[in-house]
C-alpha cells in the first residue's frame, strides 16, 4: 500500500514540474511501430513496387506517404508510410525496407499529407450505395460537409485472336455526398453546379459569385471542397 501511495505521488509531482511530458507518454502508450503493427495484424507482404503492364492504379496515390493509421483494436500507429489501394479498400504500409498489406476491416480510420494536403478516411457514414464499414474520404467537415468514395473496379481484357498483348485496366469511380446544416446526406449524380448549389438554403448569391470567380469545376472534389469550405466560413 505504501508503494502505491508513494507512486501516486511521485505521478503527482511529475504532472505539476512536467505535465507535457508525462501526458506525452501516457498517450503514447497506445502508439505502434510498423513493426509492430506488423506483428500485430493479420498481413501480407507485397512488392514495394507494382508492375505497370496494367492501365490505369489501383491506388488511390501510387507512390507511399506519411500518414497514421487507427485500427479497429484500438491501437493508433506512430507515423509511418502508407498508401490506399481503392480496389481491394487495404492499406499498404512499410516496414523497414519491405512493404505489407492489410485489410481494411482491421482499420477505423487513417490520414495522410500529399503536398501539404491532409486526406482523412473514415467509416461509419451510413449512406446511399455504401455500409458504414466503408472508407470515405472527408473532404470538408462543418456546418456543411463533403465527403467522396473512391472506388476501384478491375477490368480483364481477354486476348482475341490477332491481338498482341492483353491490356488489363483498372478504373476508378468517386462518389460525392454532401450534408448542409441539419439535412441528411445527399449522393450527387453527375455533379454540375445546379446540382451542387441546390443543396445550399442560405447564402447562395455569395456561393455562385465565389463560384464563378474562381471557375471551380463541379466534376472536381477539390473544388467543391473548396466550395464547402468558403460556406462553412461564411456560416462561422
Amino acid at each position: 500500500m505504501k508503494l502505491t501511495f508513494t507512486s501516486i505521488i511521485t505521478l503527482l509531482l511529475l504532472l505539476v514540474l512536467n505535465p507535457e511530458n508525462v501526458l506525452s507518454q501516457v498517450q503514447n502508450e497506445a502508439e505502434i511501430s510498423s513493426s509492430e503493427m506488423r506483428n500485430m495484424l493479420d498481413s501480407n507482404q507485397i512488392p514495394l513496387h507494382r508492375a505497370t503492364n496494367t492501365e490505369g492504379s489501383p491506388y488511390l496515390f501510387d507512390d507511399f506517404y506519411e500518414g497514421i493509421v487507427s485500427l479497429e483494436n484500438g491501437y493508433t500507429t506512430r507515423p509511418l508510410q502508407i498508401r490506399y489501394n481503392t480496389h481491394t479498400q487495404s492499406i499498404d504500409f512499410v516496414s523497414g525496407n519491405l512493404a505489407f498489406n492489410v485489410s481494411g476491416e482491421q482499420i477505423e480510420s487513417f490520414e495522410f499529407t500529399v503536398n501539404g494536403k491532409e486526406h482523412q478516411f473514415k467509416k461509419g457514414f451510413d449512406l446511399r450505395g455504401i455500409s458504414e464499414d466503408d472508407f470515405v474520404e472527408v473532404v470538408s467537415e462543418g456546418e456543411a460537409t463533403f465527403v467522396v468514395r473512391h472506388n476501384t473496379n478491375f477490368f480483364e481484357d481477354a486476348a482475341s485472336y490477332g491481338q498482341a498483348t492483353q491490356q488489363d485496366r483498372y478504373v476508378t469511380d468517386e462518389v460525392f455526398y454532401l450534408k448542409v446544416d441539419n439535412d441528411d446526406f445527399n449522393r450527387i449524380r453527375r455533379p454540375n453546379q445546379r446540382r451542387v448549389l441546390k443543396n445550399f438554403d442560405r447564402f447562395e448569391n455569395e456561393l455562385e459569385q465565389f463560384a464563378e470567380q474562381q471557375n471551380l469545376d463541379f466534376a472536381n472534389r477539390l473544388d467543391i471542397a473548396r466550395l464547402v469550405d468558403y460556406y462553412n466560413s461564411l456560416a462561422e
